[in-house]
């Protein structure tokens, strides 16, 4: 009544726009801030609550307001406003925990309790949330983690859902934005096509050691994986043959390429023979050196176990602790140290023969969250940096504020650039010679062919 009243006056709706856009903003702050913590440890309440809030105030605009194009603004600028706000509750950190839960839909085994149909329904809301976010860039690098331990760890919940869920970011930020991604899936159709090449290879050089070895090979550029996890590592005896053989497989059809390997990434999937009931263990590549050491015998201590295979302490016992956790293996100590001892568990029990005890260790390490932080500023800062010599290579000169201006409005796209990092590499490329300052104005640049 009051929309068809005041929608005829000049204006007369512009106060009902204000309180409508504020009360959406205090209801969705209030949603984020009864969440509190959990937003970290469980993504799915807090999109599919702002999903919810977002649908019935859409429809409220269609049925209440009809469908007017100034109410349907205010409810994008109050989602805009909600989904970026981090000072409410810092857990709630929209591109991290938004690529979270599309990693919740798209695994397989989780339970959802969904349709195919309704994943997709629900992946199809959460782009239009994802359209809100100013750090579109943050969540790539966070989708691309997840995307990745999906794509290596073979659990996807299908090709097709993933294929649909990268054509909605394409259409949502065009082409360039999803290349990596799919740059991802061409390296798994080609390490496909690879492993049948190398298996055929050591048929026909009768190699073959009876183990079923795979491997992918991904192109460095397009993944994200990084240099964060230890590199020293030891590789058990048991796989040094295939490893030698893949490597001459590999090296005498491409030269000129380097193979390095990340083999934290690595899995292995091994039977236990020392107990009366056979078990099928899913492993992490670690997890499968450790268990390898006890085939020579039933106790040793962290550091004999070290000494083989050469994993940093930190990792070491990260990698102990969840083969004890697992019940696999058996510690007194409460504290695990170099000295510890460990033993085999000859009581261990289960009601399933297969387990996956890799779980655990597939999840982000707040390292590998830092990590990806700190890649995305390095990102971001050449991101300005090339931003800003293409728009002084056509402008030729320029003022600070015309500079910063353009800046913003080219980067806005990927993410929001604040203006102290825009100064800053402003400054770096002045160091570099790129631009340089103007000799009657500090305040103009000049671009230096």
């Amino acid at each position: 009544m009051a929309y068809s009243l005041l929608s005829r006056i000049e204006d007369g709706i512009e106060p009902l726009l204000e309180i409508f856009e504020k009360y959406i903003t205090t209801v969705g702050r209030d949603i984020i801030l009864g969440l509190g913590a959990s937003i970290s440890k469980d993504p799915r309440e807090y999109v599919e609550k702002l999903i919810d809030l977002h649908s019935k105030y859409l429809q409220m605009c269609l049925k209440v307001f009809a469908n007017d194009a100034a109410f349907v603004a205010a409810v994008d600028k109050a989602f805009r406003t909600v989904v970026n706000d981090t000072a409410t509750n810092s857990a709630a950190r929209s591109p991290e925990v938004m690529a979270r839960y599309t990693d919740t839909l798209l695994r397989k085994k989780q339970k959802t309790g969904l349709t195919e149909a309704e994943i997709e329904d629900r992946l199809t809301r959460v782009v239009i949330l994802f359209k809100y976010i100013d750090d579109k860039d943050l969540f790539q690098k966070f989708y691309s983690r997840v995307l990745a331990k999906r794509l290596i760890f073979d659990s996807s919940l299908s090709a097709e859902a993933e294929a649909n869920m990268i054509s909605r970011l394409k259409s949502a930020c065009g082409v360039e934005y999803t290349s990596k991604l799919q740059r991802m899936f061409t390296d798994m159709t080609i390490s496909n096509d690879l492993n049948a090449g190398f298996k055929e290879w050591l048929s026909m050089n009768d190699l073959s050691n009876g183990l079923d070895f795979g491997i992918l090979v991904l192109t460095a550029g397009s993944w994200p994986v990084n240099s964060t996890q230890p590199l020293e590592f030891q590789c058990p005896d048991e796989l040094e043959k295939s490893i030698t053989n893949f490597t001459t497989y590999y090296d005498s059809r491409h030269s000129g390429r380097k193979l390095s390997w990340f083999w934290h990434w690595c899995r292995a999937d091994v039977r236990v023979n020392f107990l009366d009931k056979r078990y099928e263990l899913s492993l992490s590549l670690y997890q499968f050196a450790v268990l390898a050491v006890f085939n020579a015998g039933d106790s040793f201590t962290v550091h004999e176990i070290r000494s083989q295979i050469k994993l940093v302490e930190f990792e070491l016992i990260r990698v102990v602790k969840s083969l004890v956790e697992a019940g696999l293996l058996t510690t007194t100590a409460t504290n695990m140290d170099l000295n510890s001892v460990i033993k085999l568990n000859f009581g261990f029990s289960n009601k399933r023969t297969k387990l996956k005890i890799s779980g655990g260790l597939q999840a982000d390490t707040p390292q590998e969250t830092t990590a990806t932080l700190k890649a995305v500023d390095e990102d971001r800062r050449l991101c300005i940096q090339a931003s800003i010599v293409r728009i002084m290579k056509s402008r030729r000169v320029l003022s600070h504020v015309q500079l910063v201006q353009e800046v913003i409005e080219q980067c806005k796209t990927r993410f929001s650039p604040n203006v102290p990092m825009i100064k800053k590499c402003i400054e770096q490329l002045l160091d570099k010679q790129y631009i340089e300052r103007a000799d009657d104005s500090l305040d103009r640049y000049i671009y230096v062919t």
